[in-house]
């Protein structure tokens, strides 16, 4: 028999133990890379949860603040009176009732909070050209990361029971119904 043509009595399983012989460094090997791989991609996948919790609670956010600055530019006292005190005190309330329709029934989510509001009609004169009365709404919401990430002993990001990440928004508009002079 010739030492270099294939022995045709081995069988498929003959073949295959006459490959196990070098595996066991390459195996060693390759379960490192496995298990650093397996790593690397847990903290990405904990990464991305964390990145759309906190586009999620940013999008909110900025929709409540838009939507509560639109209705106090909007907002008219519902009892006819005229007085600038009773003009704020009408946009404070129709902003405080848009942020109510924006609830978030989360757990890493809190209800947007209104922070300020600034309404400046001027004194109820006419501003310089460039300028007009306006009302400014500033919004909070404070998210609590569902996956704190640590590396190396060290906390990579915000998170934990304790901890909360607070995201603001401002918007301003122009007032919409001046009072009567």
């Amino acid at each position: 028999m010739n030492r270099y043509l294939p022995d045709r009595r081995k069988t498929p399983y003959s073949m295959a133990s006459s490959f196990r012989e070098g595996r066991s460094e390459k195996g060693a090997s390759s379960f490192i890379e496995v298990s650093l791989g397996s790593f690397l991609l847990i903290m990405v996948i904990l990464l991305s949860v964390d990145a759309y919790v906190w586009m999620h609670a940013y999008m909110i956010n900025d929709m409540a603040c838009r939507d509560a600055c639109r209705s106090a530019a909007e907002g008219v006292p519902a009892t006819g009176a005229t007085t600038k005190a009773a003009y704020q005190q009408a946009a404070r309330e129709a902003a405080l009732a848009q942020l109510k329709l924006h609830i978030s029934n989360g757990p890493y989510i809190a209800n947007p909070q209104l922070v300020s509001l600034i309404w400046n009609d001027y004194n109820n004169t006419l501003p310089r050209a460039p300028e007009t009365p306006y009302v400014s709404v500033t919004t909070s919401i404070d998210v609590k990361m569902p996956a704190p990430v640590f590396f190396m002993g060290a906390q990579v990001m915000w998170g934990g029971a304790n901890k909360a990440l607070t995201l603001k928004r401002t918007y301003v508009f122009p007032i919409v119904h001046l009072r009567p002079v």
